[in-house]
């Protein structure tokens, strides 16, 4: 009976405990932005592309292994004692960044935390691995050079609010505009020219800015695949193409034999490259270039139908003559339709 008038009670505790009402538990106050009362917090910036692994002009996008350091002061954290003492970033004021231009497979690799050095000065350290997304101008494609950027933006705050600039501090170590890169870089296929990190608002809406600093580094384009496996192939299926005029006229069949082989050689060759050639609303170089070697092709076709014709109706001597002109006439307006593309 005992057993069972306490077993009563504690059903009744139990109900009792679950009808009343709890009250969450208050949170911490917000911490201030340091100096909010007398101008905008600067925020000094250090970055470091320790690797760049790929540009993709296809995707429009870059990949790369960038480090930032954000270093500020914060006179609330002051404490005495040598030793930093280490905090979870929600833990302090900081400034709220993401990375704008950052593709979706973009993560932070290094804890959220900041060290607290005696005088208040504070310093956030982190990571990015994966892809950036970048606008590329491929009109000059494979003979390209590029500014890729990483659009470091802080959320909520105006340039007013937070002062992004290169930090001087890194600066005087030796490194040129608080940016660098590792000397040993994975990305093959271009080569790194110039590296710039800079303050640069970032425009939401017209008349609405926020605050935001852009890291980047200038690249141009290795093109030596593109000549040996792209543009060099397709000069010799030209050339190909040429041969007929070295073919006696009356032997029709083996012009046209050597001048369709020339433009279904020259289909496939498309085929074949179509995964190193962007695909684009306009035409790059190398466009215009294999364009000018299909409509040659074409053409040489073309005349053998002509020359062709003329030996069956008695004028071969006509056709010999037109095949002597075009000895010269095609290869000058390679050079020449070649030299307007690639040097204008």
């Amino acid at each position: 009976m005992l057993h069972r008038h306490t077993f009563f009670h504690l059903l009744v505790a139990i109900f009792v405990a679950a009808t009343v009402r709890c009250e969450p538990a208050p949170l911490p106050p917000s911490p201030l932005r340091p100096g909010s009362d007398g101008g905008p917090t600067k925020v000094a910036v250090t970055a470091w592309f320790a690797d760049i692994s790929k540009i993709d002009s296809a995707a429009q996008s870059f990949s790369a292994s960038l480090i930032i350091r954000l270093r500020w002061q914060d006179p609330s954290l002051a404490h005495p004692g040598p030793e930093v003492k280490t905090y979870a970033l929600d833990q302090v004021w900081h400034p709220r960044w993401i990375i704008a231009n950052g593709g979706g497979d973009l993560r932070n690799t290094l804890p959220e935390t900041v060290d607290v050095a005696p005088d208040g000065g504070v310093v956030y350290r982190q990571r990015l691995i994966g892809t950036f997304n970048q606008p590329l101008n491929l009109r000059r494609f494979p003979f390209d050079s590029e500014v890729f950027t990483a659009n470091l933006v802080v959320l909520g705050s105006t340039p007013e609010d937070v002062e992004l600039a290169p930090d001087a501090q890194s600066i005087s170590s030796g490194l040129k505009g608080a940016i660098g890169r590792s000397q040993k870089i994975t990305m093959q296929d271009w080569s790194v020219t110039g590296l710039d990190g800079h303050a640069a608002p970032y425009i939401l809406v017209p008349g609405t800015e926020i605050a935001g600093y852009d890291i980047a580094f200038s690249a141009s384009r290795l093109p030596q695949h593109y000549l040996l496996k792209v543009i060099l192939p397709l000069i010799l299926i030209v050339f190909m193409s040429w041969t007929v005029f070295w073919i006696d006229p009356t032997l029709g069949s083996s012009q046209i034999s050597v001048a369709v082989t020339s433009m279904l050689t020259l289909i496939a060759y498309r085929f074949a490259i179509g995964a190193d050639v962007p695909k684009l609303p306009y035409l790059t170089l190398l466009d215009e270039f294999i364009l000018l070697g299909t409509v040659l092709v074409f053409l040489s076709l073309i005349e053998v139908m002509v020359t062709t014709r003329l030996a069956v109706n008695d004028r071969v001597k006509t056709a010999r003559a037109i095949d002597r002109h075009a000895r010269w006439v095609f290869p000058l307006a390679l050079a020449v339709l070649s030299a307007l593309i690639f040097l204008r």
